[in-house]
C-alpha cells in the first residue's frame, strides 16, 4: 500500500454474510487495485495473501466451481477434514481455514458477494 500502511492495518476488511459471527472466517479487503485475504482467527496478526485483479477473478471462479487452482497467485488445497489451505505462490504465506469457514466463504462467492463490482 502506498500510504505507509499495510493490509493488516487498513479498515474495510469484510467477511461473507454466510459467516456466523465474523469471529472465524475468510476476510477480504480490496485496496490499491488488488484483493487481500486473511484469517479472522489471527486477529489481524497473521499472514495476508495478495491477488491482483485477474488472479482474483480466476480465484473466485475456481472457488465457485470447487476447481483446482490455476490462477497463478494462490494454491488452494483441500484437507481431509474438509478445510482448505491457501498458499500464496510468490511468498509461501499460508492461511488455514476450517470446513465451516470455507463453506461460508464459498457460499458468499456463489452469491456474488466478492465480485469485483461488489467489493
Amino acid at each position: 500500500m502506498d500510504d505507509g500502511t499495510t493490509p493488516r492495518t487498513v479498515r474495510g476488511w469484510r467477511t461473507s454474510s454466510y459467516s456466523s459471527n465474523g469471529a472465524s472466517c475468510v476476510e477480504v479487503l480490496e485496496a490499491d487495485g488488488a484483493t487481500y485475504l486473511r484469517d479472522t482467527k489471527q486477529h489481524g496478526h497473521g499472514p495476508v495473501v495478495h491477488l491482483d485483479g485477474p488472479a482474483w477473478s480466476a480465484f473466485l471462479d475456481e472457488v465457485a466451481r470447487d476447481a483446482a487452482s490455476a490462477n497463478g497467485a494462490v494454491e488452494v488445497a483441500a484437507r481431509p477434514d474438509g478445510g482448505r489451505t491457501v498458499v500464496e505462490t510468490s511468498s509461501g504465506a499460508e492461511l488455514h481455514f476450517r470446513a465451516d469457514e470455507w463453506t461460508a466463504f464459498r457460499d458468499g462467492v456463489l452469491a456474488g458477494e466478492f465480485d469485483v463490482a461488489s467489493v
